[in-house]
């Protein structure tokens, strides 16, 4: 629910801070004193166009905020920008030079993204153009969770997901390149040289590391000789010097045998030291410049340096290009078998898209049915006597379609269903239903809204209603029902509701008053929440105008006291 409004430099607005709260928020005030304001600076959270001819005089920009309280499971939509739990924040600044901006929880979003995550918390009813109920791809969404399970939707979605991807795998198939004879030779010689090659992972490196050797056999051989020699043959070699120096240190740990662990380690090392001459000289003797195993691995070498230049980078770029050339021929070889058995699938799964749809067809014909009789009864009780209302079931267009029987006017299914949903209402007697967008706004769209949503309410998952102008036109008994209509909605919904009439203003769980002040010497626009004195005050001006009397305070009561009654 939307529980913090704030709007700053918009219009008559200074710098207001409303906090609205669960049930029935209604709003009043004289003519003029800025309601239609207030629902302008909302509109500007909703993602509607920015007028900078809106941001008060003097200042340089306007600045709107509200903050949303969301239960249950996160909508989708958000989940990028909060976690549970976490309030939605929507913040709008509009610049004087014709910039606007738009924020979702400090992220600065496009007005787009900012309209899209309106339509999920609100909805705005009444003369302005923010209305779900508006867009008729909503129709089918509200009609199936009053009339469908869930699970039968669903069901459908995927079966009629499966199907089509399975259509998109025949296309492929079928569109695919077909390879030329020469091309499947060459793919198929390509295989036979990759495998005959008997390459190995790591096989690469190894022979980059013998050919380094084989290039510097002399030098290897000299070099190791040379040190085996430097360490232990000759008279004045390092080992030598080493054992000598031994058996000093030896002597001394006679004297003082802290030091006969250093002295083991010195031996350790003389140990180490000939092991190592040894090898080198072993080392020496394996190495030889042999020009005939140099040209074996540099052929070799080149063997993979031909490959990566024609298939791919080194032996995973090798296997990976093998691999693909594997599956072409794979695929054009078994390409027959393939399309029969996508075709077999298809066939399945057409008929089980046909037997669901044709089971959500049964319920939403049904379901509509039920459906035109409460609406049109609501709306006969709010007094709209003689009003039609009907959900309409078509079938679904040709483009968006997929033909699941072989007629020759074959049964076409679309991501829904076979049939595609929209509500018509014909509100004066003997003239043709027509679409919800073509009816005139004002009050008789409100209370068409307001009948709507009445019936819808529990299948309805948008949480905020705001109602504007829903009074004009109506009064007495059925101004009342309208009120009463509102506090039921308001079960279900957090409602926003501005009025002139008391009859609907006595049935608010809070009460705000819209008026204009003076601050500055500047007229400036307020709202504030009224208690329950200043509610028999402000409910006695709605009866009487600007004279109140002890009478029209009497009245006052009497009109509070019996909607609590209601």
């Amino acid at each position: 629910m939307l529980t913090r409004l704030r709007v700053k430099n918009y219009a008559l607005i200074e710098d207001m801070d409303v906090k609205f709260g669960g049930g029935l928020n209604i709003l009043t005030g004289q003519t003029g004193a800025g309601k239609s304001i207030l629902i302008g600076s909302l509109n500007l959270i909703l993602g509607e166009k920015a007028s900078t001819e809106m941001v008060r005089s003097g200042e340089e920009e306007a600045f709107v905020e509200a903050s949303f309280e969301l239960t249950g499971k996160l909508p989708k939509l958000l989940t990028s920008y909060l976690c549970a739990g976490e309030p939605v924040l929507l913040r709008r600044q509009v610049i004087r030079g014709g910039r606007s901006y738009a924020f979702l929880n400090d992220h600065q979003v496009t007005i787009g993204k900012l309209k899209e995550v309106g339509d999920i918390l609100v909805d705005l009813l009444g003369q302005h153009h923010h209305q779900s109920l508006l867009n008729v791809q909503n129709h089918r969404r509200l009609l199936d969770r009053f009339a469908v399970d869930g699970k039968l939707s669903r069901c459908y979605s995927e079966q009629f997901a499966e199907l089509q991807e399975r259509q998109r795998m025949l296309e492929s198939v079928m569109s695919a390149d077909q390879l030329t004879k020469e091309r499947q030779e060459l793919y198929r010689f390509q295989l036979q040289e990759i495998d005959a090659a008997g390459l190995e992972p790591r096989e690469e490196n190894s022979l980059e590391e013998k050919v380094t050797v084989l290039k510097n056999a002399q030098k290897l051989k000299e070099t190791a000789r040379n040190l085996s020699y430097s360490l232990s043959e000759d008279d004045d070699s390092t080992l030598n010097r080493l054992r000598g120096m031994l058996k000093v240190f030896e002597s001394i740990t006679e004297l003082d045998s802290s030091l006969k662990e250093k002295a083991a380690q010195w031996k350790e090392s003389v140990y180490s030291l000939e092991d190592i001459a040894l090898e080198l000289f072993r080392y020496g003797d394996t190495i030889n410049a042999d020009p005939e195993q140099l040209s074996h691995v540099d052929e070799r070498l080149q063997l993979y340096r031909d490959f990566s230049r024609k298939y791919g980078e080194g032996y995973d770029g090798i296997m990976v290009y093998r691999k693909k050339i594997a599956e072409e021929l794979d695929s054009l070889e078994n390409r027959g078998e393939k399309i029969g058995e996508l075709e077999k699938q298809i066939v399945r799964l057409k008929s089980k898209v046909l037997d669901l749809g044709q089971k959500l067809s049964n319920k939403r014909t049904a379901g509509a049915k039920a459906l035109k009789k409460k609406i049109e009864s609501e709306l006969e009780e709010l007094g709209m006597e003689g009003t039609q209302f009907d959900a309409v079931l078509t079938s679904v267009s040709g483009n968006a379609g997929v033909a699941v029987t072989n007629d020759d006017d074959p049964c076409l299914a679309g991501e829904f269903g076979l049939e595609d949903i929209e509500f018509l209402i014909s509100p004066n007697p003997g003239e043709p239903l027509k679409p919800l967008a073509k009816i005139a706004s004002g009050g008789e769209m409100s209370r068409i809204m307001l009948g709507l949503k009445t019936v819808l309410a529990k299948v309805d998952a948008i949480p905020l209603l705001v109602f504007d102008e829903i009074d004009v036109g109506i009064g007495g008994d059925i101004a009342s029902l309208v009120g009463k209509k509102l506090k039921g909605l308001a079960q279900n919904h957090q409602v926003v509701c501005i009025t002139h009439l008391q009859q609907i203003a006595s049935f608010a769980d809070r009460h705000f008053q819209v008026r204009k002040g003076e601050r500055g010497g500047r007229t400036v626009t307020e709202v504030a929440e009224l208690s329950q004195e200043e509610r028999i005050a402000e409910i006695a001006r709605m009866i009487s105008g600007e004279e109140i009397t002890d009478l029209t305070m009497e009245h006052a009561r009497q009109f509070l006291q019996g909607a609590a009654e209601a």
